[in-house]
């Protein structure tokens, strides 16, 4: 009997290992259908995630310009997303400010928030907004409220670790197409950060050009400075 023929272009995934795509796989939190997509792919409205890694930027995205944006990195636990895949996603606004009140509080109690799940869930809004002609139309949308929930099983968080332990892995954590006309504000002091907001609410353009630090010291050369897909 002939051997099989094999081949091998991409590799598969070790067992009780976490993918880490060549190229980041970008999730959209669809603020108008409170769904989460990758392109046109739905994936439901469900979701409960391992965190293992956050940044913070200042830029735009799809329609929304100039403004404060919270980078995540995670695994899906549970939900429609594909599971045991690293995958990365961007917050803004109410979603943000939510997690970042979730994140302090369980901090406030002596635990590490990554060591937990993130529930993150689609919560329904009503409101107002011109249409072509200017008159005020009535429009629903979704910001995210978070959960967090201590772990009762560690093989996720410990193949998490592993992904994190790995340099290969980490330089794969960079979505560059997403943060064109970002900055990434981590390292940055306290001061600059505030300079380089006020100068864009102030009418600086950051869509046609690479966005910079007032004075010119631009942040784009660096590997974190990032975006995403339109919310």
């Amino acid at each position: 009997m002939a051997k099989k023929a094999t081949i091998s272009v991409f590799g598969t995934k070790p067992e009780n290992a976490i993918v880490v795509p060549e190229l980041p796989l970008a999730v959209r939190n669809n603020c108008q259908s409170g769904k989460w997509t990758i392109g046109d792919e739905e994936y439901g409205s469900k979701l409960s995630m391992t965190i293992l890694k956050f940044s913070k930027f200042f830029g735009s995205l799809g329609q929304t310009h100039n403004t404060l944006w919270g980078q995540i990195w995670f695994v899906a636990e549970s939900g429609e997303l594909p599971k045991g895949v690293v995958m990365v996603t961007y917050i803004k606004g109410r979603s943000l400010s939510d997690f970042n009140r979730l994140v302090a509080s369980v901090q406030a109690r002596g635990i590490e928030p990554a060591e937990g799940i993130f529930i993150p869930e689609f919560l329904k809004h009503s409101g107002q907004k011109p249409d072509e002609t200017g008159v005020l139309k009535p429009i629903n949308y979704y910001s995210l409220k978070w959960d967090w929930l201590e772990r009762s099983e560690w093989d996720s968080l410990e193949q998490a670790a592993a992904v994190l332990s790995d340099s290969q892995n980490l330089s794969r954590m960079i979505d560059l197409e997403s943060t064109t006309n970002m900055v990434c504000l981590d390292n940055l002091p306290p001061h600059e950060i505030a300079c380089l907001m006020a100068a864009y609410s102030n009418g600086h353009d950051s869509q046609n050009g690479d966005l910079a630090l007032p004075g010119g010291e631009s942040e784009a050369a660096n590997p974190e400075a990032q975006m995403a897909p339109a919310f």
